[in-house]
């Protein structure tokens, strides 16, 4: 009898040691966001998918995802597997069946502009026996951008109304509003109406047609991040974010193409974002609008480079819009030259003269 037990013993120790060591061989887990980019507050699915690639039955797995702390946890299910206050994390507990896939989708949403990142997750498998589990880490980047509010205030809608009413005015009486400089390769940016079917036919590839500046009312959106970080400048400088998503947002409404500048730093991001060339359409607004979602509060230079460059390709006739925090006599000569090129006054929007801060 008592050899009986040693060996039930022997038996139940060396299961317990195998199943212990192979208790996540085959167990793969994801979780990712079904979307990419968002509103503020906008529910979206995070996507929570275990796998159990072996012909074995795997009784145990917990799980522990990373979350970004500022997460809200939409599906009462999510909420009551939320733990901790100081490390956001979102647990459960499952068992699998061979070649099974469990797959859960929760609602969450976040709350402000930004890069979010989800960085991956704890599992832990049970022995044989449940007295000890053995705990593996996978990692992942998986992102959501969140873009920044509309800041469609009547005050900002009016005086940007008024300026490019006044702006295609001013066009208009020009002489030959109707005249063609030439043409160039089609970006993908530009409105069908401007290709030219016999030139492209010509060249063999997409040509448009460049107009004069008395016919084509174009515009550069210039958004600056540099200022003095006194108090309340995050909440300047988020509010010039939401003031450049609403000013290309009318652009595209009236149909003028844009350019987009900044010397603002981009998180996350493989591309350079610090210029989008002119161009309308909605790739084209997507591209801008995931940039300020992204955009960080640092500068990458001062922003009288930024206008230096500007100043460097100015075209005669363009419209400049410029967005900033405050207004510094640091880039205030290279303003007057970008003014005195162009032939026309530069709009200049903060949040104090638009009666947003």
């Amino acid at each position: 009898m008592l050899i009986f037990v040693l060996i039930l013993i022997v038996a139940a120790a060396a299961l317990q040691y195998w199943s212990l060591a192979h208790a996540l061989d085959g167990v793969e887990h994801h979780y990712a966001p079904d979307r990419t980019i968002t509103e503020p507050n906008e529910p979206f699915g995070l996507v929570n998918t275990v796998t159990n690639h072996s012909r074995r039955f795997v009784p145990y797995v917990h799980v522990s995802q990373h979350i970004p702390v500022e997460m809200t946890l939409l599906t009462q299910q999510a909420v009551a597997s939320y733990r901790g206050k100081t490390t956001q994390q979102m647990e459960y507990a499952l068992y699998l069946m061979p070649r099974q896939t469990w797959r859960r989708q929760v609602e969450v949403s976040l709350p402000r502009r930004g890069r979010y990142v989800f960085t991956g997750a704890t599992l832990q498998g049970g022995g044989f026996l449940g007295l000890s589990e053995l705990t593996a880490y996978t990692d992942q980047n998986e992102e959501v951008i969140v873009l920044p509010v509309p800041c469609d205030t009547p005050a900002i809608l009016n005086t940007l109304g008024g300026f490019l009413g006044d702006r295609s005015v001013d066009r208009y009486i020009l002489e030959d509003p109707v005249l063609t400089l030439g043409f160039r390769e089609y970006s993908g940016r530009e409105p069908m109406k401007s290709i030219s079917w016999t030139q492209s036919a010509r060249s063999g590839q997409l040509m448009v047609k460049k107009y004069d500046y008395t016919l084509e009312l174009t515009a550069t959106v210039l958004l600056n991040v540099e200022c003095d970080r006194t108090a309340g400048w995050e909440d300047r400088l988020e509010t010039c974010f939401s003031m450049a998503r609403t000013v290309c947002e009318t652009l595209e409404d009236k149909r003028i193409p844009y350019r987009f500048v900044t010397n603002a730093g981009t998180a996350g991001a493989i591309t350079l974002w610090s210029q989008v060339s002119d161009g309308l359409g909605a790739g084209h607004l997507s591209t801008v609008l995931e940039g300020l979602g992204r955009a960080t509060y640092d500068p990458l230079r001062p922003f009288a480079h930024t206008l230096q460059q500007t100043v460097r390709h100015v075209e005669q006739g363009r419209t400049h819009i410029l967005i900033t925090p405050e207004r510094s006599a640091a880039w205030q000569w290279e303003l007057s030259r970008l003014e005195q090129l162009s032939g026309a006054r530069a709009l200049i929007l903060t949040p104090e003269e638009a009666n947003l801060s």
